[in-house]
């Protein structure tokens, strides 16, 4: 079923098969995004993805470290290529900062299984930072290499699940450390 995931609140991230019916008490949504290449361009270039958080596409040539809460905006040039090395994002928006869905963001992250491709200093490949271009209705989100969660609260059970069906299946799987290149 592809086309346009819109007008069911947290659906609205453009174009991609919607993986089936809003689930949890957080209506949570997976959808399968257009797969549209890998292209590294510089740090800064203008991006734009067909969906919302983006889950393929061009990207920088710098990934975030990992298993590391960000309290600043990544840029989402740079923890895409996380994702593109089989790791998983972790996202929020909240005008008010939301440090308790923060919290629960970073207590999943850091209670994820032991990644044996990662060193002992990193549990496995998971980052979370806030994203303030999430769609309206959106409170949480997830990415991993071609797929996308959104849900309207904090669900352990439904972005578990996400975790656990997307994890380590990037193209290029691998858990080497990133940086920080945007400050």
């Amino acid at each position: 079923m592809l086309g346009l995931a819109l007008g069911c609140g947290p659906t609205d991230v453009g174009p991609g098969e919607v993986l089936g019916p809003p689930e949890g008490p957080c209506a949570a949504v997976t959808i399968k995004a257009p797969l549209d290449g890998a292209n590294h361009v510089p740090q800064g270039t203008a991006l734009s993805w067909q969906t919302n958080p983006p889950a393929a596409g061009t990207h920088y040539p710098v990934w975030v470290p990992w298993a590391q809460s960000f309290t600043e905006q990544v840029p989402r040039g740079n923890w895409l290529h996380n994702a593109e090395h089989g790791g998983v994002v972790l996202l929020y928006s909240c005008p008010d900062g939301c440090p308790q869905v923060a919290a629960q963001l970073k207590d999943l992250g850091a209670a994820m299984p032991t990644d044996p491709a990662c060193n002992a200093q990193i549990n496995a490949r998971w980052v979370l930072t806030p994203d303030p271009l999430l769609p309206a209705g959106v409170q949480v989100a997830a990415v991993a290499w071609g797929y996308a969660y959104t849900a309207s609260c904090f669900d352990a059970a439904t972005l578990g699940a996400f975790v656990t069906a997307h994890y380590a299946r990037g193209p290029e799987d691998t858990c080497a450390q990133g940086a920080i290149a945007w400050r």
